[in-house]
C-alpha cells in the first residue's frame, strides 16, 4: 500500500512539474487602437517592476547630487536590465496576435495574468484553464470622470498651507486623450492671505503641466508642490470644486522675525520672481536655505545666482534674499493673476 501511494505521490509530482503549452484567445474591450491582450507567466514581472520603482526612489533620497555611479542607482539599473529581459522573454509574457490568438509554456500549478491597459487584469490558475476551451474577453477598468468646468471662478483664496495628504487619482480613458494627471491635495490652512477660507483644513483639485522647466545642475528647488511642506497656494473656486490656479505655487519659510517667505529662485524654474523687483528683500530664515552643488557646475552656478542675493563658496549657496509671502501676493496680481482681477478687491 505504501509503494502505491509513493507512486502516486511521485505520478503527481512528475504530472504537475512539467510544462504544457497553454493556448487559446483573449480579447480587450476593442474601444482603443491598442487590442493587444499580454499573458504573463506568475507574479515575477510585476514585483520586479515594484522592486525598479522602489529601487529608484532609493536612489533619489540617497544620492547628494542624484549621481548614476551610485551604488544604489547601479542595483536600480541591474534589476530594471533583469525586468526587460523578462518582459521579452516568450516564457515570461506572450501577447496576443491580431486575431486574438495566444500560447504560453507553464506548468499546471503556474498562473496566468491576462492584461492590457485601460482593463482590469484577471488571474487565472493553469490547471484551470486546461480544462477547458480558453477564450476570455477583459472588462474596461471603471472610469472616474473628471469634473470640467467652462465657467468662470468665484472665489480666489490665497494661503499659507502645511500639507497634510497628496494622492492621485487615476488615469481615466474617459476625459480624452492625452491623458493629462489629477492630483488631489489636502491641506492644513496655517494663514490666510486672501478670500478667508472658512474652515481650518481645505481640499483642492491640481492638473500639473507635461511641460517641464529647464533642467539645472542642483536639486534644492523642486517643481512639484507637494515636495515642499509648506506653500503659499492660489487656489480658485469653480461649481463643486476648489483648483489650483494653473499650477503655480512659492515654497514659504518661517523667518527670525516671524514672518514667511519664499527664498529667490534661480533662472529657468517655474514662477521664478525677477531679482529687480522693489520687493525683494533680505531675508533671515529660520532654518538657512543653503545646499551643496557638484564643482563642475560651478560656472553655470554663479550664471543662475546671483552673488548680489546669495553667498557662494566651497560647493555651497546660502540664499540670502527673498520675498515676504504678503508682497508675493502683490506680485503675482500683476502677473499670473491678473485674469483674475475681478476677483480681487
Amino acid at each position: 500500500m505504501k509503494r502505491y501511494i509513493l507512486l502516486f505521490l511521485f505520478t503527481f509530482q512528475i504530472t504537475f512539474s512539467q510544462e504544457v503549452v497553454v493556448k487559446g484567445q483573449a480579447f480587450n474591450s476593442g474601444k482603443f487602437n491598442d487590442r493587444i491582450v499580454y499573458v504573463i507567466k506568475n507574479d515575477t514581472i510585476n514585483k520586479l517592476r515594484k522592486r525598479s520603482d522602489s529601487l529608484y526612489e532609493d536612489w533619489k533620497k540617497k544620492s547628494k547630487f542624484e549621481n548614476r555611479k551610485d551604488r544604489s542607482y547601479l542595483e536600480a539599473s541591474k534589476n530594471n536590465q533583469i525586468l526587460t529581459q523578462l518582459l521579452y522573454d516568450k516564457n515570461y509574457r506572450a501577447h496576443t496576435d491580431s486575431l486574438g490568438n495566444f500560447e504560453i509554456k507553464a506548468k499546471l500549478t503556474d498562473s496566468l495574468f491576462f492584461e492590457s491597459t485601460y482593463h482590469t487584469t484577471e488571474k487565472h490558475l493553469v490547471a484551470d484553464l486546461a480544462k477547458k476551451k480558453i477564450k476570455l474577453k477583459l472588462k474596461l477598468e471603471p472610469c472616474e470622470v473628471w469634473p470640467s468646468h467652462p465657467e468662470k471662478p468665484t472665489k480666489l483664496y490665497v494661503f499659507i498651507g502645511k500639507k497634510i495628504k497628496i494622492w492621485e487619482s487615476p488615469s481615466s480613458y474617459c476625459n480624452g486623450f492625452p491623458l493629462t494627471s489629477r492630483v488631489l491635495s489636502k491641506y492644513l490652512i496655517v494663514k490666510n492671505i486672501y478670500g478667508d477660507f472658512k474652515k481650518d483644513t481645505i481640499q483642492f483639485t491640481t492638473y500639473p503641466p507635461h511641460s517641464a522647466p529647464k533642467q539645472q545642475n542642483y536639486v534644492p528647488f523642486k517643481t512639484f508642490f507637494a515636495d515642499f511642506e509648506y506653500c503659499l497656494l492660489y487656489v480658485l473656486e469653480y461649481k463643486g470644486e476648489l483648483l489650483q490656479t494653473r499650477y503655480f505655487f512659492d515654497d514659504v519659510y518661517m523667518t527670525k522675525e516671524g514672518r514667511w517667505a519664499s527664498p529667490l529662485k534661480p533662472k529657468g524654474l517655474y514662477n521664478t520672481i525677477s531679482p529687480g523687483i522693489d520687493k525683494l528683500k533680505q531675508i533671515n530664515f529660520t532654518t538657512p536655505i543653503e545646499f551643496e552643488y557638484e564643482e563642475k557646475f560651478e560656472k553655470q552656478i554663479k550664471e543662475n545666482f546671483s552673488e548680489a542675493y546669495n553667498i557662494i563658496g566651497d560647493g555651497k549657496i546660502l540664499v540670502t534674499h527673498g520675498v515676504y509671502a504678503e508682497d508675493l501676493f502683490e506680485i503675482r496680481k500683476t502677473g499670473a493673476l491678473k485674469e483674475y482681477d475681478y476677483l480681487i478687491k
